[in-house]
């Protein structure tokens, strides 16, 4: 008589068997290495003009809900708007980025990276910034910032610090002001907004010394009236945004709290929220050629309330219904031609506990990275990677969500982007 084995490979280094003995042992942890990417460094010296390197900037660009090309022509005219030292760094910085896309990480990128850096140092200059100077110094560390997260690798640690400055230089203008310099002004509030909210997604898994802090933002840069998102989209960054706010560690009542009611109320009315937001139609049939862009509205909404619900666990408790998320979002992974938005690929990819689900999100990552405008995955596949191991390792283990997460991002070189 055959016998079929039970036996399952699983695909672990020493690394992940060091930080799965962490999560379970009541031992103080050991010091493990950090995830790191390594950086790709091309000595190639370029010799490319200005405008050719115009050409590849704006497709690249992380967004969510706008054209990225339309945000490219944006920063174009804020760098051409005059002759100062803040409309200088806003091109300089342009340049930097369309050059480490199109060459990778090399003199020219870098030294343009450094230029606009003294270009927005020359810019400060002035006691206060005046409405103009203001977006484009926004749009200059919008830029810089966009060229440390393009890469993913473990040099690239000084997004968050730009985005930071960005909404520092923000919140000290007036709304008023800036919105009478035109439509393009809410594009890139957009846009900082979108990098704001998932930094604060990244930042609740990051436990070290020197963790980066993000201002409080005034919601009226941010508010329904203002924004041209997108109505689901909207909807869904600003849930988003709420419920990593209900989710910070800080905010979170104890168990015997008065206020874990409330607490509790908040987030099942968010996941309620979520659920209810009116979203553009998809059907089951497979042969219905939908715009990938409708199927990652709904891909990042299931995202979000499979987020909720994981971080939620022993608060709010509903496994049939988050499974009912997990197993649609698996039904619409196949149907993308790609995803560049890398949210919703991390908690979707976090779910997959079979080698064919684990295949399906990595042939979306395959085929977003054959595109030409697509950034680098490298850091998002290496922490879906290091989550399988903990999975696979972790059976009849009662390791929580949110403590293998934390575990395996605070693990990271530097603090993950995911947009």
């Amino acid at each position: 008589m055959d016998f079929v084995s039970d036996a399952r490979f699983v695909h672990t280094s020493h690394w992940d068997i060091e930080l799965y003995r962490n999560l379970t042992s009541s031992a103080p942890l050991r010091t493990l290495s950090l995830l790191g990417v390594p950086m790709l460094w091309s000595t190639f010296k370029l010799e490319a003009s200005d405008r050719d390197l115009f050409e590849y900037s704006s497709a690249s660009l992380a967004t969510f809900g706008h054209d990225a090309t339309a945000l490219g022509n944006i920063l174009v005219r804020i760098a051409l708007e005059g002759k100062t030292a803040s409309a200088a760094a806003v091109l300089q910085a342009l340049l930097a980025f369309s050059s480490l896309h199109r060459y990778g990480l090399q003199p020219q990128a870098v030294e343009l990276k450094i230029a606009a850096l003294r270009s927005l140092a020359g810019g400060s200059a002035a006691p206060s910034l005046g409405a103009k100077e203001t977006i484009q110094h926004a749009a200059t560390g919008m830029l810089l910032c966009s060229f440390e997260v393009h890469q993913s690798s473990c040099s690239s640690n000084e997004w968050m610090g730009f985005l930071s400055g960005v909404e520092t230089v923000i919140n000290a203008s007036s709304i008023k002001a800036l919105l009478q310099l035109g439509s393009d002004v809410v594009f890139l509030l957009d846009w900082v907004h979108y990098h704001d909210v998932l930094a604060r997604f990244s930042l609740l898994y990051w436990e070290r010394e020197g963790t980066p802090e993000l201002p409080s933002t005034p919601t009226n840069f941010f508010d329904s009236q203002i924004s041209i998102l997108q109505r689901p989209i909207f909807s869904i960054l600003n849930l988003l945004s709420e419920a990593c706010a209900a989710m910070s560690s800080s905010v979170i009542p104890t168990e015997t709290s008065d206020s874990m009611d409330d607490h509790k109320g908040f987030l099942v009315v968010t996941d309620w929220r979520i659920r209810t937001i009116p979203m553009p139609k998809i059907t089951d049939d497979d042969n219905d050629v939908l715009d990938d862009a409708t199927l990652v509205i709904h891909l990042y909404q299931l995202a979000t309330l499979v987020f909720l619900n994981r971080m939620s666990e022993g608060v709010i408790d509903q496994p049939i219904r988050t499974q009912q998320y997990i197993d649609k979002a698996f039904d619409i992974l196949p149907r993308l031609r790609f995803c560049k938005q890398q949210f919703p690929i991390h908690v979707i990819g976090c779910e997959a506990r079979t080698d064919e689900q684990r295949a399906v999100v990595l042939d979306v990552i395959a085929r977003t990275e054959r595109m030409s405008c697509s950034r680098s995955f490298n850091y998002c596949k290496r922490i879906l990677q290091a989550v399988w191991a903990q999975d696979d390792l972790r059976e009849g283990n009662n390791i929580s969500y949110p403590d293998m997460l934390t575990s395996v991002i605070s693990h990271c070189v530097i603090v993950p982007a995911f947009v």
